[in-house]
């Protein structure tokens, strides 16, 4: 069976895996994966803490990929890359407690609290991260994980070595069997549409959220773990990676615009990351990063299907969160039918006569 895949981003990339674990001949098309938003993520998987602003599935889709999927995904690479599942602490200023009782009282009406939760005075605070005595209240979601989003991406280019990997590849149109690229029609049993933005014909209600990062070297900064920091006005997250770097990152900016940062974003961030461990004050900027991500109108994931055509996009914030238990879900679609699918409520059936091959 031979598949062609139009986007190299996350969820292309783990598909095409997918499909050559599953003994596929695959055909993926890169416009330019160096652009990718996948490459704009802080690898933070915080499926429970997600709940505040999105919808339950989220919370599913999360707990599957860290606990199911993920492992065997990062086992298939063979290449160590940086996974720690370790939780996830969410703090609040003392001026912002009220910020934090709304966060604790959202997510406990969208799923009741359980024992991977607890809630942390000053001295449980300092148990899990020693210099964060300035907080005195927060969460300890224990499940929570991050991993390295860039190790990953780049190890499932290596990685996928038997597949076809046309680069600088402009796809005009995907359709059942059919991608059409640079005016030429390539034939497959199936055609996968995982262009994020560029799939605006499937999705005509798709807009782009600009997101921001700043990488930072903080020698004078210990912490284990991803900290979030709730704010009346932004919401700031910090998550570590190995040699005392930290990605800094939570804008969420209504604009297509992918230039380069702005003073206001920086400031706030890097102003915040400072009132979260001062000793951020003395860090290195290394760079900085922005992009958009394609999402659409009720911040969920959405799967267009048809006989030889699929289209995957709306994965918003949280591509590294959810893209592989989206793919398990198109896998059991190609294995046993529509049936099949964990998460129906994501799934559409498309009676668009325009799919059909030429």
């Amino acid at each position: 069976m031979r598949a062609g895949i139009a986007g190299a981003g996350i969820i292309g990339r783990l598909l095409a895996l997918a499909l050559q674990k599953a003994g596929w001949h695959v055909t993926l098309f890169d416009h330019n994966s160096e652009r990718s938003c996948s490459t704009v993520a802080a690898g933070l998987l915080a499926q429970l803490a997600e709940l505040e602003k999105n919808n339950r599935i989220i919370y599913d889709l999360g707990n599957d990929a860290i606990f199911s999927h993920w492992p065997r995904i990062l086992a298939d690479l063979g290449e160590e890359i940086y996974f720690r599942q370790n939780g996830c602490m969410v703090v609040s200023h003392s001026r912002d407690r009220a910020e934090l009782r709304r966060f604790g009282s959202v997510i406990n009406t969208k799923l009741p609290l359980n024992e991977s939760v607890r809630i942390l005075n000053r001295e449980k605070i300092v148990e899990l991260e020693p210099t964060l005595a300035a907080f005195d209240q927060g969460f300890y979601f224990a499940q929570e994980a991050h991993l390295d989003a860039q190790a990953v991406f780049s190890s499932l280019q290596k990685y996928l070595q038997d597949v076809q990997w046309i680069k600088n590849a402009f796809v005009d149109c995907v359709r059942a069997g059919e991608i059409v690229c640079q005016d030429i029609v390539e034939k497959f049993d199936m055609a996968f549409d995982c262009r994020g933005l560029g799939a605006k014909a499937h999705f005509n209600q798709l807009r782009p959220l600009r997101g921001e990062l700043v990488w930072l070297q903080a020698p004078d900064v210990l912490l284990s773990r991803p900290v979030r920091l709730l704010h009346p006005r932004y919401c700031l997250y910090v998550v570590p990676r190995p040699g005392q770097r930290y990605l800094i990152g939570a804008t969420e900016i209504e604009s297509g615009d992918c230039g380069e940062i702005s003073v206001r974003s920086i400031l706030e961030l890097l102003t915040a990351a400072y009132t979260v461990h001062p000793g951020f004050s003395e860090a290195k900027i290394l760079y900085t990063a922005t992009h958009c991500r394609p999402t659409l109108p009720d911040n969920l994931p959405k799967i267009i299907y048809a006989d030889g055509f699929l289209a995957v996009n709306g994965l918003y914030r949280h591509g590294y969160l959810i893209a592989p238990s989206l793919v398990a879900d198109i896998m059991r679609w190609l294995d046993q039918g529509i049936k099949s699918v964990k998460y129906t409520q994501l799934w559409e059936k498309s009676h668009d006569n325009n799919l059909l091959a030429r």
